[in-house]
Protein backbone atom coordinates (compact mmCIF):
# COMPACT_ATOMS: atom_id res chain seq x y z
CA UNK A 1 0.00 0.00 0.00
CA UNK A 2 1.03 3.72 -0.55
CA UNK A 3 0.41 5.04 3.43
CA UNK A 4 1.82 3.95 6.49
CA UNK A 5 0.00 5.91 9.00
CA UNK A 6 -3.71 6.83 9.71
CA UNK A 7 -4.68 9.55 11.36
CA UNK A 8 -8.55 10.61 12.67
CA UNK A 9 -9.64 14.08 13.82
CA UNK A 10 -12.80 13.50 16.35
CA UNK A 11 -14.89 16.55 16.30
CA UNK A 12 -18.09 17.24 18.62
CA UNK A 13 -19.98 19.69 17.08
CA UNK A 14 -17.80 20.61 14.52
CA UNK A 15 -14.86 21.45 17.41
CA UNK A 16 -11.76 18.80 17.36
CA UNK A 17 -11.73 16.76 20.45
CA UNK A 18 -9.52 13.80 19.58
CA UNK A 19 -6.86 12.52 17.55
CA UNK A 20 -6.33 8.76 16.59
CA UNK A 21 -3.30 7.96 14.89
CA UNK A 22 -2.98 4.18 13.63
CA UNK A 23 0.84 3.25 12.06
CA UNK A 24 0.16 0.28 9.89
CA UNK A 25 0.33 -2.47 9.50
CA UNK A 26 0.99 -3.97 13.06
CA UNK A 27 0.12 -0.66 14.83
CA UNK A 28 0.76 0.99 17.51
CA UNK A 29 -2.28 2.81 17.82
CA UNK A 30 -3.09 6.03 20.23
CA UNK A 31 -5.13 8.43 21.36
CA UNK A 32 -4.59 11.88 22.32
CA UNK A 33 -7.25 14.61 23.79
CA UNK A 34 -7.32 17.92 22.08
CA UNK A 35 -8.90 20.55 24.23
CA UNK A 36 -8.65 24.39 23.58
CA UNK A 37 -7.50 23.97 19.97
CA UNK A 38 -7.61 26.56 17.32
CA UNK A 39 -7.62 25.57 13.78
CA UNK A 40 -5.26 27.03 11.24
CA UNK A 41 -7.91 29.19 9.49
CA UNK A 42 -9.32 30.84 12.67
CA UNK A 43 -5.74 32.70 13.36
CA UNK A 44 -5.64 35.48 11.71
CA UNK A 45 -2.85 36.66 9.14
CA UNK A 46 -1.45 33.63 8.88
CA UNK A 47 1.44 33.03 5.97
CA UNK A 48 0.47 30.21 4.28
CA UNK A 49 2.22 26.39 5.29
CA UNK A 50 5.22 25.36 4.31
CA UNK A 51 5.89 22.13 1.81
CA UNK A 52 8.91 21.25 3.47
CA UNK A 53 9.04 18.30 5.99
CA UNK A 54 9.01 19.36 9.25
CA UNK A 55 11.37 18.53 12.52
CA UNK A 56 10.02 17.32 15.61
CA UNK A 57 11.56 18.37 18.90
CA UNK A 58 10.71 15.95 21.32
CA UNK A 59 13.11 16.84 24.63
CA UNK A 60 12.50 15.38 27.84
CA UNK A 61 10.30 12.24 26.77
CA UNK A 62 12.24 10.53 29.66
CA UNK A 63 9.36 8.23 31.21
CA UNK A 64 8.34 4.72 29.43
CA UNK A 65 5.32 6.30 28.53
CA UNK A 66 7.25 9.79 27.16
CA UNK A 67 9.29 7.07 24.46
CA UNK A 68 6.05 5.47 23.71
CA UNK A 69 4.35 8.52 22.42
CA UNK A 70 7.51 10.18 21.53
CA UNK A 71 8.06 7.03 18.91
CA UNK A 72 4.55 7.41 17.84
CA UNK A 73 5.22 10.61 16.71
CA UNK A 74 8.21 10.04 15.45
CA UNK A 75 7.14 7.59 12.85
CA UNK A 76 4.32 9.85 11.49
CA UNK A 77 7.37 13.05 10.13
CA UNK A 78 9.96 11.49 7.46
CA UNK A 79 13.95 12.72 7.90
CA UNK A 80 13.39 16.28 7.26
CA UNK A 81 16.52 17.92 4.78
CA UNK A 82 19.38 19.11 6.89
CA UNK A 83 18.66 22.76 5.79
CA UNK A 84 15.13 22.44 6.85
CA UNK A 85 13.56 25.50 9.10
CA UNK A 86 9.85 24.16 10.15
CA UNK A 87 8.93 23.32 13.25
CA UNK A 88 6.41 21.05 15.37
Amino acid sequence: SDFTDIVLVQETRGEPDGLVVCHLPFGPTAFFTLSNCVQRHDIEGVAPMSEAAPHIILNDFETKLGKRVGNVLRCMFPVPKPDSRRVV
